[in-house]
């Protein structure tokens, strides 16, 4: 049965989409705080500039937001206990994946980021952390996705 809004009475499978989705959103605040981290540098030597992932016209600000916009919309999704609200999955799986697919795009096309300086463009701590954390939150909420099933909300009205 569906979760009730003051019942404690869930169903494992619930329960464990719950937790998914709980993880998946410490993930994401995980993801914001490796943003002050850095993810890539510029140059080589005594000229080298080293970039967090919040800098200013980075393309990593984009994968830190998805990740963190996913999260908090699992945690928030998950701590929301009102009769008739399940945990989101598929919305927030969406933008975890989003974020996992931009950090490989950054990785592997690091030295076309500036026209310039492509060749000397290097990856730095931050953007190996936020790819990996990318992909668990991505495998994390999408296991909860892939565990839903919802009896109740099938529509009957097509079956004949």
């Amino acid at each position: 049965m569906a979760t009730t809004g003051t019942s404690g009475q869930e169903s494992p499978t619930t329960k464990r989409e719950r937790t998914l989705s709980m993880i998946g959103g410490v993930l994401g605040i995980l993801m914001f705080a490796l943003g002050f981290l850095r993810w890539l540098s510029v140059g080589e030597g005594k000229g080298q500039r080293k970039f967090s992932g919040f800098a200013f016209s980075m393309p990593t600000t984009a994968i830190i937001a998805l990740s963190l916009a996913a999260g908090l919309i699992a945690l928030l999704g998950a701590t929301e206990r009102r009769r008739g609200r399940g945990v989101p999955s598929a919305v927030p799986t969406g933008m975890a994946a989003t974020s996992l697919l931009l950090a490989i795009g950054v990785y592997l096309g690091k030295g076309e980021i500036s026209p310039n300086l492509g060749a000397h463009v290097g990856v730095e701590i931050g953007l190996i952390l936020g790819l990996i954390t990318a992909a668990v939150q991505t495998v994390v909420l999408g296991m909860g996705l892939a565990s839903r099933h919802d009896d109740d909300d099938r529509d009957t009205r097509t079956r004949r």
